[in-house]
């Protein structure tokens, strides 16, 4: 058994790698369409282009993994039928359960392998890669808004950024400070040219500082060239201007929840992107259950071509139903661990079936 074991581990591993890239240098060129309209801006030539898609690859082949095992161990599967190999797995006494932890365990490396690519690669990838194009295009990070970042620090505290440095998210330019007191009028209004992050004492050293103090009859002016402002807003809190909620990892997204809550702000879309980076892995074990339900006994009179495009099928639709059930969520608020588990455990479910009607 070990021997048969290794063999078709080895098979499906193999299938599902050609898959993998095969689905990645199709998405990188699909992507690659529309950059096209930005190469010549700046110094972002066609060289910097290919930079930019290749950074980006880790986070395609995160997105792609659970549907290249199921197409992978189904391509693999039946081939083994088609070729007769499986029915003499089967007559040399090898059960379908025997197979089915196969299967289980090749579905938990890949479980491994996509919760290690979607919390420490594919983020850091992702926040390079739009740092990179920012840069050679010779734009500033910021928001959409011309105004620039707009936030809460604390319970009493606004703060608005004009620009974030695109190489470097510890230096900002342009900050104001707005802080209130219980009865929300203003206290002071505090103005700096530029900041930088002190990352031993955690605490910004602005310059250039003009403050201003609002008292019953008037209003104090100070002049300082430069002061410490102690912030629950680090460098890293501008990371989610340059990669979305889903590209960060799950323990960046718990970081920034935290963040969010203090300041009583929403976090419906950020837990449901937290909970389905928690989840989306179980996808690839679901998937290779869900394969052992097209494996048929031999070879004679079945279509393999049909079972192997429904299966493809199932694929597709469990891709797209989660990104669906993501977007309906944040719309409708709908509560983030049921909108993120639901998908996932339905095919979990499914997998299981397969597996216990094969097994009748």
């Amino acid at each position: 058994m070990n021997l048969i074991s290794r063999y078709i581990l080895k098979k499906c591993l193999i299938n599902t790698a050609m898959l993998l890239f095969a689905f990645a240098v199709i998405y990188s060129i699909v992507n690659a369409i529309p950059e096209l309209g930005d190469v010549g801006k700046g110094s972002y030539t066609t060289g910097a282009m290919f930079v930019y898609l290749a950074a980006l690859l880790p986070s395609y082949i995160y997105l792609l993994i659970p549907l290249a095992v199921l197409i992978g161990v189904m391509s693999t599967m039946l081939g083994l039928v088609k070729n007769s190999e499986y029915a003499i797995i089967r007559t040399s006494g090898v059960s379908l359960k025997d197979i089915t932890k196969v299967l289980t365990i090749f579905g938990i490396i890949f479980a491994v392998f996509t919760f290690t690519l979607g919390e420490l690669i594919a983020p850091e990838a992702s926040h390079f890669a739009k740092l990179y194009k920012l840069n050679k295009m010779d734009q500033k990070l910021s928001t959409a808004l011309s105004s620039g970042v707009w936030s809460k620090d604390g319970e009493q505290n606004i703060i608005n950024i004009k620009q974030i440095n695109s190489n470097d998210s510890s230096a900002i330019d342009g900050i104001q400070i707005f802080a209130y007191d219980d009865q929300q009028q203003l206290q002071t209004y505090t103005t700096a040219q530029s900041g930088n992050w002190d990352n031993k004492n955690h605490v910004w050293i602005l310059k250039n500082i003009v403050q201003y103090k609002y008292l019953p009859e008037k209003i104090d002016i100070s002049r300082v060239p430069q002061m410490s402002w102690k912030s629950s807003i680090d460098p890293s809190y501008f990371n989610v201007l340059v990669v979305s909620a889903d590209d960060m990892p799950a323990l960046g997204l718990m970081k920034y929840i935290k963040h969010l809550k203090h300041n009583h702000q929403a976090t419906n879309r950020h837990e449901i992107a937290m909970w389905n980076k928690l989840l989306y892995p179980i996808a690839c074990i679901s998937m290779a259950f869900i394969a052992v339900g097209f494996i048929p006994n031999n070879g004679r009179n079945i279509n393999l071509s049909s079972k192997l495009f429904l299966g493809i099928l199932i694929g597709v639709a469990f891709f797209f139903t989660n990104k669906l059930v993501g977007y309906m969520a944040v719309i409708f608020t709908w509560n983030p661990i049921l909108s993120a588990t639901v998908p996932t455990f339905i095919l979990f479910g499914i997998g299981w079936y397969v597996i216990l009607k094969k097994e009748a």
